[in-house]
């Protein structure tokens, strides 16, 4: 089984350069969950101070750590909880014999 960085934590070797361009030193490390490649170039400074620059970029998709699963927060409801009234249309009451259209004129004379 290969060896996993606790979180914040990483590892630098000496790496085996082609040419002068290729870092000094490769390696990986963990920063929130993440994994990350790691690379260094000896380096001086003008006043000449020795140092190593560092480069990092995260590992492609494929050979990336997967971030623990973050618990989730509890739910705390600050209402309590109602439900909404069913909608209930509107009851029209019943048409009566004055709702109903009047299609004869009633002059008063009718033969029975």
């Amino acid at each position: 089984m290969a060896y996993e960085h606790k979180e914040g934590q990483g590892s630098l070797f000496k790496n085996d350069k082609q040419n002068d361009r290729q870092p000094d030193l490769k390696g990986t490390i963990m920063i929130k969950g993440v994994l990350y490649n790691v690379s260094g170039w000896n380096r001086t400074s003008q006043g000449g101070r020795e140092y190593i620059s560092l480069q990092a970029e995260e590992k492609s998709n494929e050979n990336r750590y997967q971030r623990p699963a973050q618990p989730a927060p509890s739910y705390q409801p600050t209402t309590s909880y109602q439900p909404a009234p069913s909608y209930q249309p509107p009851v029209a009451p019943p048409p009566t014999m004055d709702d109903m259209p009047s299609f004869v004129e009633d002059d008063g004379d009718l033969p029975f």
